[in-house]
């Protein structure tokens, strides 16, 4: 299992590239082959999971619903906001224009390790929820 943690603010280039940072970077496992799924989050963000990780965790799920339409458009869902991007040899990756304009067309954005993917959070944005985060951080009852 992966461990991204912390959060890390990144450019946008010109031709849509995000650097993902080193430090995520280096936790993907190289039988990952430089390949990731990019995908619209619940929240205003975008979602980036290593390949191995899209497979193990959002496709099992996925197919793992009970069958019906329900199960349908979920997975409707996840086709249409979905993409397969890779890392060139620096560690870019290209967004496509759709999904940056999504969330607003960001020039700065936060790189957020959760686990075992990656949000990306316009700068803004990020900021505004990170004190939402604090708040009701301080409400919920679990301690580690």
């Amino acid at each position: 299992m992966l461990n991204f943690l912390g959060d890390y603010e990144c450019s946008i280039d010109s031709k849509g590239r995000l650097l993902i940072p080193s430090k995520f970077r280096r936790l993907v496992p190289a039988e990952n082959d430089n390949k990731f799924v990019i995908s619209l989050g619940k929240e205003r963000c975008l979602n980036l999971y290593p390949q191995n990780e899209w497979k193990e965790n959002v496709e099992n799920r996925l197919h793992e619903l009970p069958p019906g339409l329900k199960k349908r458009k979920v997975i409707r869902f996840y086709s249409k906001m979905s993409r397969h991007v890779e890392s060139d040899k620096s560690g870019r990756i290209a967004i496509p224009r759709n999904f940056l304009e999504m969330i607003g067309n960001p020039g700065k954005v936060v790189a957020v390790g959760l686990l075992n993917y990656i949000e990306i959070w316009p700068l803004d944005d990020y900021a505004e929820i990170s004190v939402e985060i604090e708040k009701d951080f301080q409400e919920i009852d679990w301690e580690y």
